[in-house]
């Protein structure tokens, strides 16, 4: 038995494959919303998804004179026109306030940027809604 095409098939497809391409295309636009933060932004982001850190405010210090050897800032976080290098950072971390996560966080930081750990202040973010 054959079947016929009727007027829903021809209008049912041509919808499905607009929800399919308007699905892709929103996904995709979300990871390349990562692409576009400045690398504070991406690291703050990148930090904030580990487990216990909460929000976090990242600061980069920037050396006077760089120089092209000594370049510190990993391939993931580079910025394509970083010309200057990174010689210290501070990250403000609602999680700071526990040992472990702090150390964590600075383990991790260092590792990423291939910064020395005595370049790096990790402090608590201070609590609005604590104060009475």
């Amino acid at each position: 038995m054959e079947k016929k095409w009727t007027k829903l098939n021809f209008l049912i497809i041509p919808i499905a494959v607009l929800a399919f391409i308007l699905y892709i295309s929103s996904t995709s636009d979300s990871a390349s919303g990562f692409e576009t933060l400045s690398p504070e932004g991406r690291l703050e982001q990148a930090l904030s998804e580990i487990e216990g850190v909460g929000k976090v405010k990242v600061y980069f210090h920037y050396d006077e004179n760089p120089s092209k050897s000594n370049e510190t800032l990993s391939n993931y976080f580079r910025s394509t026109n970083q010309t200057t290098t990174i010689s210290g950072l501070l990250i403000v971390s609602e999680g700071a306030k526990n040992p472990a996560i702090q150390r964590q966080l600075l383990e991790t930081v260092s590792k990423v940027m291939q910064m020395p750990a005595h370049r790096i202040m990790i402090v608590p973010m201070e609590s609005k809604g604590d104060e009475q």
